[in-house]
């Protein structure tokens, strides 16, 4: 199966890179690089299903509802929402047909998830 790394994904995983240097993790900003741009892809593309699914355990959240909402504006009725735990982040991703998009990322801690591409 195809993996799509989106915009807002990598945008997000730059500036958790960007932080965790800024505050002399040199070491955990490699390791995260090296998980997200291609531990994480090639995990995906050999078994889509490996994280858990996104809507069942909060559906009833403002940020479970706001993502839902965006990724189907994104991509469509045909999806299945998933999140994937990376350490100390979440990767949001979809799959969609035959690709898995990876759609966005975000620390533990922080609350919702962010498409925006800029």
């Amino acid at each position: 199966m195809q993996v799509v790394l989106g915009a807002a994904y990598e945008r997000r995983l730059d500036e958790a890179v960007a932080h965790l240097i800024g505050v002399g993790a040199d070491a955990a900003g490699q390791q995260l690089l090296d998980d997200a741009y291609d531990a994480l892809p090639k995990r995906l593309a050999q078994a889509p299903r490996i994280g858990r699914e996104f809507i069942a355990h909060n559906p009833e959240a403002p940020e479970v509802l706001a993502a839902w909402t965006a990724v189907r504006e994104l991509l469509g009725d045909d999806i299945e929402l998933r999140e994937y735990i990376l350490e100390e982040y979440l990767a949001l991703y979809a799959i969609h047909r035959d690709c898995i998009h990876l759609l966005t990322l975000r620390h533990h801690r922080q609350c919702g998830f962010d498409f925006s591409e800029a």
